[in-house]
């Protein structure tokens, strides 16, 4: 279940799609990528993403606290979707049925796409208001951030 479109945010990377696939399949690696992670539990004990699979992203600086993301669509080299139904600030009661669904799209041998969709639905007048005015373009940016550190990684070696 999801809930309705929020955003869109997308990058070009100079890396194939199988180097991409590579290393967002990896579970292990999202602290290489996303500067706010500083550790991941394999709550299924798996490092590789398949429909149902659960791991906790933790947050070591900052705002700190934890959030469980878990795998609920997958087709190989092309794309997931993870939902987010646990998290220690409060998210999953203000946006309900959240999903990201990311997606690899080849250009040529070398360039992929990465492009990270989100749908919820925000819980109460005050979250609907919030999200329209702020609360969705700063996701956006968030994710875009994380994407630029996938091409970091993807484009190093």
């Amino acid at each position: 279940m999801r809930g309705r479109f929020q955003w869109r945010t997308s990058l070009r990377i100079r890396a194939s799609r199988d180097r991409l696939w590579a290393i967002v399949d990896d579970i292990s690696l999202i602290p290489k990528y996303h500067a706010e992670v500083g550790k991941v539990d394999l709550l299924s004990g798996q490092s590789r993403r398949a429909t149902g699979v659960k791991y906790r992203c933790t947050i070591l600086e900052g705002r700190k606290g934890s959030c469980v993301e878990e795998v609920v669509d997958y087709v190989p080299g092309e794309r997931f979707a993870t939902a987010f139904p646990e998290d220690t600030w409060g998210i999953s009661k203000m946006l309900r049925n959240f999903v990201v669904d990311s997606v690899l799209v080849p250009h040529g041998d070398f360039e992929t796409d990465v492009v990270l969709e989100a749908y919820y639905e925000p819980i109460g007048w005050k979250m609907r208001v919030l999200n329209a005015l702020l609360l969705r373009r700063l996701m956006a940016r968030r994710a875009l951030r994380t994407i630029e550190g996938v091409k970091r990684l993807a484009e190093a070696t």
